[in-house]
This record gives structure tokens, C-alpha cells and sequence, in this order.
């Protein structure tokens, strides 16, 4: 894809979770439709989907109408989307001194919003799936199949390359509008116009007879 500026994240973890599920004692490993990366310990995906949903459900109390987008804290940024009713998903990044201010929270979560409008396309709702086979093997095999190659796209090695302030990839949202100062502006307007008029000026038919 050409992200040839992009932040090179070791610490990144995407997951997608259903919170209608595992809300009983012990079942909690229901809830978890697919988690990158795939060999990430269960105990670390049951604590990050944990963390999530705690955060989701805190942030609802002050803003019931709006959905949590980003959370950052001093080493991790979560990055949230609601893809369907109370199935959502996240890409936790690790904060690195070299990506901190750059990585664009905007086109992560546009990540997020194309990867499940993609999935929609070919396979259908994810709600669907899961009310197709209660079980969710049918939805995780799917999405599992789906997601990683998805974030092919995006891998380097075990890393994941990300969009940051720099990149200008207009479908992933990072382009950015150069500020310039008001003289400057004045300047190249004025040179446009001129340029403009000058294009008249030798068009124009002449008049010799």
C-alpha cells in the first residue's frame, strides 16, 4: 500500500468482541470473535477485551448517545468502533516516542470502519452469522479468515505499519491540508489570476484584417 511513512507498531492488538455474549461466570472467553495477534496469550486477550469493555461501559454513563472513539493513556491509545449493536472493535496501540505524535486516530478507526464495511460486502452482518450459528465458530472462522488477510495488507514481519500524520492516502483519511500564511495565499491567488488572464489574452481571436 505504499506507507512509506508509516509507524512501525510491535505492540498493536485488534480485537473484536460481542458484548451479548460470555456475560456469565467463567464464559467470558465467549465474547471473543477474533483477537490479533492470533498467538496473544488467552489470559492477555480475556484482560485487554476486559479493559475494553469496562471503558466502554464508563464512558456510557456520561455520553449515552455517543460511542467512546479513543482513549489514551501514558503508554497505550485505544482506538474504539461499535461495527454493529454491542459488537465492537478495537486496535490498542503501544505509544512509542517515535510514533506518539504521529499516528492519526482518525484513519485507525478508519481501519476499523472499511475492514468491517469489506466483511459486510462478502459475508453479511456479524449479527447475522452469530444468530446463523449461536456457537460463533461460523462468525470466528470467517472473520479469523477474513481480518488476516485484511491486515496483510498492514504487516511487516510481526509488525504492524500503520497510517500516521504524514501519509497521504486519501482512503485512509490521513491527508492533511498545508497551512499556509495569509500573504502567501494573497501570492499564489494572485498569480493564478494572472496566469488566467494571460491564458484569455492569447486566446482571444485577433482582429487584424
Amino acid at each position: 500500500m505504499g506507507l512509506s511513512s508509516a509507524a512501525e507498531i510491535d505492540g498493536a492488538q485488534l480485537c473484536i468482541f460481542d458484548l451479548r455474549r460470555g456475560q456469565q461466570e467463567g464464559q467470558e472467553l465467549d465474547k471473543i470473535l477474533f483477537f490479533h495477534p492470533a498467538d496473544c496469550p488467552i489470559l492477555l486477550q480475556l484482560s485487554v477485551i476486559g479493559l475494553c469493555e469496562g471503558i466502554i461501559t464508563f464512558t456510557r454513563i456520561f455520553s449515552p448517545e455517543d460511542d467512546c472513539e479513543v482513549i489514551e493513556s501514558d503508554k497505550h491509545c485505544h482506538v474504539f468502533y461499535q461495527a454493529e449493536p454491542d459488537i465492537w472493535m478495537v486496535l490498542v496501540v503501544q505509544k512509542i516516542k517515535d510514533n506518539e505524535s504521529t499516528l492519526r486516530f482518525g484513519a485507525l478507526q478508519g481501519i476499523l470502519k472499511e475492514s468491517h464495511s469489506l466483511f459486510t460486502m462478502f459475508h453479511g452482518p456479524i449479527r447475522t452469522l452469530l444468530d446463523r450459528q449461536p456457537s460463533a465458530e461460523f462468525a470466528r472462522g470467517h472473520l479469523h479468515t477474513f481480518v488476516t488477510d485484511y491486515l496483510s495488507d498492514f504487516s511487516v514481519g510481526k509488525k504492524l505499519q500503520l497510517p500516521t500524520y504524514r501519509d497521504s492516502l486519501t482512503e485512509r483519511g490521513t491527508v492533511q491540508m498545508l497551512t499556509v500564511s495569509r500573504e502567501v495565499a494573497l501570492e499564489v491567488q494572485s498569480g493564478y489570476e494572472a496566469t488566467i488572464e494571460d491564458s484569455r489574452i492569447d486566446c482571444a481571436p485577433s482582429t487584424k484584417q
